[in-house]
């Protein structure tokens, strides 16, 4: 090895030699191993020192940066037991931090629930225009992507594309808008879009739309000014008549002149009082959404239905054929609305057929539920009105409603009374060939028991 010179000789006294020392000779010097060794660890030790050093402070530098970033900054890293100090209150910092977090979840979650719990559609987007929050109700009407007309999606696509736009605009110009969407469905269905920015005091972070369908307040308000429309026109006729006909009668003096005005008088004034009664009626079911449950006996509702229309049959020359129902057999419900349905269907086909016709009223059980049904051969309803017939006034031939003296309300009450009694009203009908109308009912107790009613 260059500048060593290793030399092992024998030292001590006579005839004894050392074998276990090794002497080693730099430039001319000998070195003791164990000196080495020494140097090697002191060098070893200030690395060490200088790493923990260097380690140190990046610790420290790292715990001031959260503590910056959990809003603390006067943390004292200084002096003896400075940084197990600052270590515990970091950790209280941290468990406070991560309690707010979980009260910021929870109340995150709370809203969610609480959107999803409003009745209309609600989107919320950023200051992007990008959709951060949407609840269910407001999923209905984005729920796609792609037209399809056969789906009877094109609606939701145009829903959406309104949506988006009035709040991007919202989002963008930090200026409200609304607009009303007519979608023809099916089903048809009419949309109120609110859209509003959403600011800070100094800057905009999005925009909610609100989503309404006012379908159904749109088709009550169209209902009440129908209502209001036809019970005018209604009123009209008699009353006009009654004033006509009094005038009349007051310069009159043939007897038999007076009589048969007189007459005229009576029936117009009947009339009149006919759709008072029945507006008193349908007003006081439509107040009775839950009216008393019982069972009553179908044979009795069929009976007392039957004799409250026997007087009108027999002037228009028209059998009423009536299949007997079993006497245990009973329906759950208010004994006088049952009656009065029963009695505007049994009277409207009574009317509407011809003159020496037969009408059929009976009836048959299936599982828990009872049909009443009634069927004539009259003049039958087109098909294009089947929908329009329980309307208030609405009449398929209104020429014949007041030849025979309708109100235009009897199928009005007929459909309120099974809506009450948790039931529906069938009709089936051919125009020229008849029709057939059918109450179906929940039955009583002792229903099941009962075979079933048939006409007779």
């Amino acid at each position: 090895m260059p500048g060593f010179c290793r030399d092992r000789r024998a030292h001590g006294g006579t005839g004894s030699a050392n074998f276990g020392t090794t002497t080693f000779i730099l430039k001319g010097v000998d070195v003791e191993p164990s000196l080495i060794a020494a140097g090697a660890a002191g060098f070893l030790l200030v690395v060490v020192l200088w790493l923990w050093r260097r380690s140190r402070k990046a610790a420290v530098r790292r715990i001031v940066a959260l503590s910056a970033r959990l809003g603390e900054e006067d943390l004292a890293l200084e002096g003896r037991g400075g940084v197990e100090r600052s270590f515990s209150r970091l950790e209280r910092m941290v468990g406070t931090a991560m309690s707010k977090i979980g009260d910021s979840k929870q109340a995150e979650d709370r809203m969610r629930l609480a959107l999803a719990n409003v009745p209309h559609g609600v989107v919320v987007c950023d200051d992007q225009g990008e959709i951060v929050l949407k609840n269910a109700q407001a999923e209905e009407f984005m729920g796609t992507d792609q037209p399809d007309p056969v789906g009877g999606t094109v609606a939701d696509v145009l829903a959406e594309e309104a949506i988006l736009r009035l709040l991007r605009a919202a989002a963008a110009d930090g200026q409200p808008g609304t607009e009303t969407l007519d979608l023809y469905g099916p089903p048809r269905r009419t949309l109120t879009i609110h859209a509003r920015p959403l600011e800070t005091d100094w800057r905009g972070v999005g925009a909610v739309a609100i989503i309404e369908d006012v379908s159904e307040k749109r088709r009550l308000e169209a209902v009440r000014r129908d209502f209001v429309a036809n019970i005018s026109h209604e009123l009209k006729t008699p009353v006009g008549a009654l004033g006509l006909l009094a005038e009349t009668l007051a310069g009159e003096s043939d007897p038999e002149v007076v009589n048969r005005l007189a007459w005229r008088i009576q029936g117009e004034s009947q009339r009149v009082a006919r759709i008072m009664d029945d507006l008193l009626d349908l007003s006081r079911i439509e107040s009775e959404e839950a009216p008393t449950r019982e069972p009553v006996p179908v044979h009795l509702i069929v009976a007392q239905a039957a004799e409250r229309v026997r007087s009108a049959a027999e002037q228009q020359g028209i059998r009423i054929r009536i299949g007997e129902p079993p006497r245990e057999l009973s329906v759950l419900g208010d004994r006088r609305q049952l009656i009065s349905a029963l009695y505007n269907l049994m009277e409207n086909a009574v009317k509407y057929s011809d003159r020496g016709s037969t009408v059929e009223v009976g009836g048959r059980t299936s599982g828990n539920w009872l049909d009443l049904r009634v069927r004539d051969r009259g003049i039958g309803i087109p098909a294009q009105d089947l929908e329009r017939i329980f309307e208030r006034f609405y009449r398929v031939d209104r020429a014949r409603g007041r030849d025979t003296g309708g109100t235009g309300l009897g199928l009005a009450i007929v459909r309120h009374v099974v809506h009450n009694h948790g039931g529906e009203v069938l009709v089936e009908s051919q125009e020229g060939e008849g029709s057939t109308f059918t109450l179906r009912l929940p039955t009583g107790p002792a229903a099941l028991l009962a075979p079933p009613a048939k006409a007779g």
